[in-house]
């Protein structure tokens, strides 16, 4: 419940304090007093989008902060329990501080939820549970198909509502599959033709059997093919001058035998044969090493190597510049192969995986439909029912389902329809001419879904309803039944209802009124709360725009009355 309201800079209102109590509560006063800026400050003060327009001239910021008193157990407290900005403990009854300053230099406004920092996003959500707000053009959701099935959905019950949104989800994941799946075919085409290409690649690869380095290694051994002749002519010339007669080897033996003689003479010889004796030891293997090394011209074997060459240089033309490059090339070909194969599993079962998607939810339409036709008898008598005590006895009530092809809102549209008179056919209620007729089918239907359990309801969790002249376009008889309507919606809640009708205001527990007047030359807006004569001075206003008129006093002393006694 909201125990208090304070405003401060926002428009023609200065400063202004409110104190709701439970039950209903009315606010009147004259045209462009400022009841709309109450609703204004009321809206931003559960998270509605902030105007700087509206900020007063002269003024920095406009602030707006309230009181609420709420049960542990209400949606909100459960909200602001998880943002961690009450208690964990319960405490019976929670008291919440809301405050919002909205600036006029474009900067970032400020949200306080019991004195700590919150955003504007965390303060919508949990203004979504603490009140409602419902406006004077609320009549006007009625154009919308999607109001219409929520309307019917919300009386049936939270079930339903609930069955509800699992249509609107199974309808979605099912279409979110069906556009993958269609892509995955539109590619089809494509990836078999890549596959194609890759088996190709891979086979061509994998069959060569590459080893790193082969091509290197076999370029040198051809060479040496195709220059066998020269090598063995020019190794065994070169071993000949090395090991052949009168050669390296027997003069370096003569050389070292001449030196043995020589060394009793200057031992320090004995080093320097030592060192001839290594040399030639030496110089023997560098000879048997060029005889080994000679090669016998092997046409077949060049033949196999030059063919082996080639087979490699094609593969380098087209996967890489060496065989590293190459056996990459193929590792990335198998990933890809693998993952393309991947992809037609994919689809395979994004086709089972879719029939079962599309099964679910045509299973939920099912019983969405089910509850919808049940549900759409209560709901024609109710509000043929109700439409009687605003004065529309005559009026027929209908909803009309249509099947169709199965979408986010089930297999059927809804449309709800009205006949106001006798002898006339429904027609939807967006097109009654009457907007009296149009305001109190609004109510009516606003009251009825109100009145369930279907969250978020605020009337299921005793919070705040507040009415922004819904009785817009309705008079006489129709009026005093729309405020004995709304007065007793007040009931075990709080209910806000802002309105120019006395015979609504006369119904209302609190009544409080907005009053403009002129203050060092600026205009600026009061909130009063009126009892007693001057309760009944502004129902005399209302009815007469006379508030000392005898005979408006009287008719408004009657209205009270007559209020007093339904209760």
């Amino acid at each position: 419940m909201l125990n208090e309201l304070v405003v401060d800079s926002l428009g023609v209102i200065d400063h202004a304090e409110l104190a709701p109590g439970p039950g209903s509560n009315t606010l009147t006063g004259e045209t462009g007093a400022g009841k709309t800026l109450v609703v204004a400050a009321l809206s931003l003060l559960l998270g509605g989008r902030a105007d700087r327009g509206l900020i007063r001239e002269g003024s920095s910021e406009a602030r707006v902060e309230g009181r609420f008193t709420l049960p542990d157990d209400h949606p909100a407290v459960t909200l602001l329990r998880a943002a961690g900005m009450v208690d964990e403990e319960p405490a019976g009854e929670i008291e919440v501080l809301v405050a919002r300053v909205v600036s006029a230099d474009g900067r970032a406004g400020k949200v306080r939820i019991n004195g700590r920092l919150a955003t504007v996003a965390l303060l919508s959500e949990i203004g979504s549970a603490l009140a409602e707000i419902a406006g004077q053009h609320e009549h006007q959701r009625l154009n919308s198909a999607a109001a219409q099935r929520e309307i019917l959905d919300r009386f049936a019950g939270p079930d339903a509502h609930q069955l509800a949104l699992e249509v609107t989800e199974a309808v979605r994941a099912a279409a979110r599959t069906r556009r993958r799946l269609e892509e995955l075919k539109a590619g089809e085409r494509e990836r078999r033709r890549e596959l194609d290409v890759l088996e190709f690649e891979i086979k061509e690869i994998g069959s060569a059997e590459l080893a790193s380095g082969e091509s290197a290694r076999l370029s040198f051994e051809a060479r040496r093919l195709e220059h066998a002749e020269a090598l063995a002519e020019g190794l065994s010339g070169a071993t000949d001058v090395i090991k052949g007669e009168d050669g390296a080897i027997e003069r370096l033996a003569e050389a070292i035998g001449t030196l043995r003689s020589l060394v009793d003479f200057d031992p320090g010889l004995a080093e320097s044969i030592t060192r001839l004796e290594s040399a030639a030891v030496e110089i023997e293997d560098v000879a048997e090493d060029l005889a080994a090394r000679v090669v016998d011209a092997d046409p077949a074997t060049l033949a196999a190597s030059r063919e082996r060459l080639d087979q490699i240089a094609r593969l380098k033309r087209k996967y890489g510049d060496d065989e590293d490059e190459i056996l990459a090339y193929l590792e990335r070909a198998q990933a890809r192969s693998a993952e393309l194969e991947s992809a037609g599993l994919s689809l395979e079962s994004g086709e089972k995986e879719l029939k079962e998607l599309e099964d679910r939810a045509a299973d939920l339409a099912a019983k969405l439909t089910k509850t919808r036709k049940k549900a759409g008898g209560h709901l024609e008598t109710e509000v043929e029912g109700l439409l009687r005590t605003l004065a529309l006895p005559e009026a027929r009530f209908e909803v009309a389902l249509e099947s169709r092809e199965l979408y986010e809102g089930g297999a059927e549209s809804v449309e709800l329809r009205v006949a106001a008179n006798p002898g006339e056919a429904p027609r939807a209620v967006s097109k009654v001419a009457s907007g009296g007729e149009l305001s109190r089918i609004a109510l009516a239907l606003h009251l009825l879904t109100k009145n369930t359990t279907s969250s978020p309801s605020p009337v299921a969790h005793r919070s705040t309803l507040v009415f922004d002249e819904v009785d817009a376009g309705v008079g006489g008889a129709a009026a005093q039944a729309v405020g004995k309507a709304l007065g007793e919606l007040g009931t075990g809640g709080q209910v806000i209802v802002v309105t120019h009708l006395p015979q609504v205001a006369a119904y209302a527990d609190r009544h409080f009124t907005i009053q403009k007047s002129t203050r060092d030359e600026r205009a600026i807006s009061d909130v009063t709360e009126v009892a007693g004569e001057e309760r009944v001075e502004e129902l005399s206003r209302m009815l007469s725009g006379l508030p000392e008129s005898e005979r408006a006093r009287e008719h408004a002393q009657e209205l009270l009355e007559i209020s007093e006694a339904a209760r």
